[in-house]
């Protein structure tokens, strides 16, 4: 394997390798995955991203929105500017931008919200592109969260079992847990990806937001929020909604070079 490359970011919480040359094997992913997880235990995750056209592809295949605003940053070094992006577990290029300090991206939805939402008595799900989310309510999810915040591991792990029998098809999964703090919207994300069996009480997960932002509108009637992720950042997510059609999403936050 040839010398590597890469840089790590910080979107907030989140920490992301972003690995340079997108020439590796799937076998080979996996192995730098590892490689700079286990170098940097702050980083919960590895993109790849190509030197001659604008394309982040996740160690996992799955896709990531922090991962795509840090791939956003490096390719526009860090300066005002727009770009379009074609990420791993998307059909669609995404457009990325940076202005008044913060680093955006704008996905393209187009759906309808019976689509990818369903709900039942303990959770609702989610279907992303690449990335499917259970939302727990604040009060179907407390014994959880009280759980995961005594003993992180052993509840993450109990977690990823119970994202496994779901039988969902996306590369990864992920359970949101909600709470309130002072007025604030605030989640504890546990996302599984499965192509390479990582599982990670995330930092701050911008999908997540995502989600949360669908479950928000279809209960409260919101199209912008303001999330809190456990790092103590927030994430900013509008939604363009037309005719009971979600159009468009725009998601943003600070990145940083770590």
């Amino acid at each position: 394997m040839k010398s590597l490359k890469y840089k790590i970011f910080n979107p907030g919480g989140n920490k992301t390798g972003l690995v340079y040359n997108d020439e590796y094997s799937d076998e080979e992913k996996k192995k730098i995955n590892d490689i700079i997880l286990k170098k940097y235990r702050d980083v919960e995750q590895v993109g790849f991203i190509e030197n001659n056209s604008y394309e982040l592809n996740m160690a996992g295949g799955e896709f990531c929105v922090n991962a795509t605003r840090c791939a956003v940053y490096e390719y526009l070094q860090g300066k005002d500017g727009k770009i379009e992006i074609q990420v791993s577990g998307q059909k669609e290029k995404i457009i990325g931008e940076i202005a008044n300090g913060k680093v955006s991206v704008t996905l393209k939805i187009d759906q309808k919200m019976e689509e990818f939402y369903q709900e039942n008595s303990e959770y609702s799900l989610v279907n992303l592109d690449g990335i499917d989310f259970m939302i727990y309510s604040r009060l179907s999810g407390k014994e959880r969260l009280k759980l995961l915040k005594e003993d992180e591991n052993a509840t993450k792990n109990c977690l990823k079992e119970e994202m496994k029998q779901r039988n969902l098809l996306q590369n990864a999964v992920g359970i949101i847990l909600l709470e309130e703090q002072e007025k604030k919207i605030k989640i504890n994300p546990v996302v599984w990806v499965k192509t390479i069996d990582t599982v990670y009480y995330e930092t701050a997960c911008g999908s997540g937001s995502l989600a949360t932002a669908i479950y928000y509108y279809l209960k409260e009637n919101k199209r912008k929020l303001q999330i809190f992720q456990p790092s103590g950042y927030s994430i900013d997510v509008e939604l363009i909604i037309e005719n009971d059609i979600i159009k468009d999403v725009k998601i943003s936050g600070i990145v940083e070079k770590s």
